[in-house]
């Protein structure tokens, strides 16, 4: 039986959330301040309360997106789960941090294909983000971007790929834009981008900020994120470390060891999530 796609958005949509405005979000506390020059804050009430003060976005470039990279990490120092909540970030992680204020100016949301499940949908769910989103001047959910290099993925039983109201982007090798075309060109708010082959993300930015793409926050998998770091295109690193061992055993986060990096802040769990830690840095990245 053929998918009732927007059914199946609508009720993903209402879950997501019910959980959001469900959670009992403890929020962060403030250990460290440090350097946010060149940064926007943004925040409303209700996210600096829980937050502890504002949360730092960075404007695009000239010709590129500014693309942070969103990632959990657990007390041993792993980031692949398949499940990334038993990494132990907790609740304020997911909903604060992963699915609200990292998203929350963004125009887009980049994922590998392999953390894009069939009824996955990357975008801000907590009820005062989703207003401070539109206080921001942004649609109510971000374009999806999803790196596959063997074109493998399946648009055809995917959520992300069947809403058409929502731009799709696949950034691919030259092959897999062959083994996309057809399904693509059935659905023509996916546009497949040929990468070229290792996939080379540069050219490929320029083309969305072209089209005002311009904040893209990406949340993995690791070989998508450890790329992104490879070529110098993450401007900010966005990293909450768990303080409970877990995940699958050395797969640690690939940041290049010369890549120059300062803290903005530091925050702490608050009650129940007391040793969880988040971190923002601010990554020195490739003209």
């Amino acid at each position: 039986m053929a998918e009732n796609w927007p059914r199946e958005f609508d009720a993903m949509v209402a879950r997501k959330t019910r959980q959001a405005r469900a959670a009992a979000i403890p929020g962060f506390r403030t250990t460290v301040l440090g350097d946010h020059a060149g940064l926007t804050a943004v925040g409303n009430a209700w996210s600096r309360e829980t937050f502890d003060g504002p949360f730092y976005v960075r404007d695009p470039g000239a010709l590129q997106p500014s693309v942070s990279l969103v990632i959990v990490q657990s007390l041993d120092g792993n980031t692949v789960a398949d499940d990334p909540a038993t990494l132990g970030g907790g609740l304020t992680d997911q909903h604060l941090v992963y699915e609200g204020l990292s998203r929350v100016a963004a125009d887009a949301v980049l994922a590998g294909a392999r953390t894009v499940g069939p009824r996955i949908f990357f975008s801000v769910w907590h009820p005062a983000l989703v207003d401070l989103r539109a206080q921001l001047g942004k649609p109510r959910h971000p374009a999806q971007i999803i790196v596959t290099g063997s074109g493998g993925l399946d648009l055809e039983r995917t959520l992300i790929a069947n809403s058409p109201a929502i731009d799709v982007y696949v950034f691919t090798t030259s092959a897999g834009v062959g083994r996309m075309q057809q399904a693509a060109r059935e659905r023509p708010w996916v546009h497949v981008i040929d990468c070229g082959t290792p996939l080379d993300f540069r050219s490929a930015f320029r083309r969305l900020h072209e089209v005002g793409l311009r904040i893209i926050s990406a949340v993995g998998g690791r070989t998508t994120a450890a790329t992104l770091l490879q070529q110098g295109l993450v401007s900010d690193l966005y990293l909450t470390i768990s303080p409970v061992p877990g995940g699958e055993p050395n797969t640690p986060l690939d940041l290049p060891s010369s890549t120059p990096r300062r803290l903005v802040l530091a925050k702490a769990g608050r009650d129940q999530e007391e040793g969880v830690r988040f971190e923002h840095w601010a990554l020195r990245t490739r003209s």
